[in-house]
């Protein structure tokens, strides 16, 4: 535990963990228009989740799951709530959450999916926010658990209570035995497992972590974004999809305690001074004096309320390149992404659009 005579000090003065600094995007990072300038495969409503398996692209949108069908959703799977997240362990099987409380196990069968299986958490794990899934070979099934006692929905209020329950857990299809493998996690959202290790979105710590042997270490450096759902890469690496990006004023924000209750408590959710999916469509929304359009403008460089990102990912945790949708673009809200065949799928929530960029084209940084 911290000295409370140091925690004083780096409250008074600024630094540490009451700084609310946000790493630079230069280098790497550096923006560009690529997420802006992606093909647009389709548009659906509530769109959250991808995932590709063979030559079967499957996604989700409320409740239901779509399989493109010549670039066009069709719609293959009715569940009776929300689903949170898709995952394939192999062609023709499919692993869904629903409500982000339980899994459903299931098979194509023609023109639908069928249900096989199902699997529920015990409730005294508390895991109500199951919101990325991960299959690894044919029987391991890895899931996020954002929050205890929370739905995926509440998203916003776990940060601004600056919490702290989040979860993975592994579950052995063939026993139907689960394993809480880290718990603790400041919002885990999005999983990889490999080797029998695994690395997990930490989204308010702000980085990926290495899961190994009962042990939790950073695998990336600390991020200006909050990442979300992650995938392995052609190159061996992995691409990882960040929902928002860090401000100072957020940053600010989570450190004013008697502002964040009574933000929370008297003013909307949509208003809060909080990373959000998209933008721009009410003018009650919160912003900076930078953020203000000039001559009908809004600057690229402005503080984003919205953002879109993607990053490439080495096995060290390097990054090696990443995609953007500026302040001024619609393709924010970057929930999940997967390589195939040469190109790059993302899910922008906050537009409910499917991209895809090719990545023969390059991706410029400089």
């Amino acid at each position: 535990m911290m000295n409370p005579i140091k925690r004083w000090w780096n409250a008074f003065t600024g630094r540490e963990q009451a700084s609310v600094a946000v790493p630079v995007m230069d280098g790497k990072l550096k923006p560009n228009r690529t997420i802006d300038d992606a093909e647009v495969i389709c548009e659906l409503d509530g769109l959250d989740d991808l995932c590709i398996q063979g030559q079967d692209i499957a996604i989700t949108a409320g409740a239901t799951v779509y399989l493109l069908v010549g670039n066009q959703p069709q719609a293959v799977y009715q569940a009776e709530g929300l689903i949170t997240a898709i995952a394939s362990p192999k062609p023709g099987e499919w692993v869904i959450a629903v409500e982000g409380k339980a899994l459903r196990f299931l098979q194509s069968g023609g023109d639908e999916m069928k249900e096989v299986m199902r699997w529920t958490p015990p409730t005294d794990w508390g895991c109500e926010a199951i919101n990325a899934i991960h299959c690894e070979g044919e029987s391991a099934v890895w899931l996020t658990n954002g929050a205890e006692r929370q739905s995926v929905l509440d998203w916003k209020v776990d940060l601004m209570s600056l919490g702290s329950t989040g979860m993975v857990v592994r579950l052995d299809r063939s026993t139907g035995q689960a394993e809480q493998i880290a718990q603790g996690l400041p919002y885990a959202f999005g999983v990889c497992a490999h080797d029998g290790d695994a690395l997990v979105s930490a989204s308010w710590g702000h980085r990926l972590r290495h899961l190994r042997a009962g042990a939790s270490s950073p695998f990336t450096a600390e991020l200006p974004a909050y990442p979300s759902r992650l995938t392995r890469s052609s190159g061996g690496g992995y691409w990882l999809s960040c929902f928002a990006v860090r401000t100072q004023l957020i940053e600010f924000v989570l450190r004013e305690p008697a502002y964040r209750k009574r933000m929370m408590q008297e003013i909307p959710m949509n208003y809060w001074i909080a990373p959000a999916l998209s933008s721009g469509h009410d003018f009650l929304e919160p912003l900076q004096g930078a953020g203000v359009k000039q001559m009908g403008v809004l600057k690229p460089w402005a503080p984003p309320r919205s953002y879109g990102l993607v990053l490439e990912i080495d096995q060290d945790g390097k990054i090696l390149r990443s995609l953007h949708s500026l302040v001024d673009g619609e393709n924010h809200g970057v929930t999940a992404v997967q390589e195939s065949a040469g190109h790059l799928w993302m899910v922008a929530k906050g537009r409910g659009r499917l991209l895809r960029v090719d990545l023969a084209q390059g991706v410029s940084n400089g």
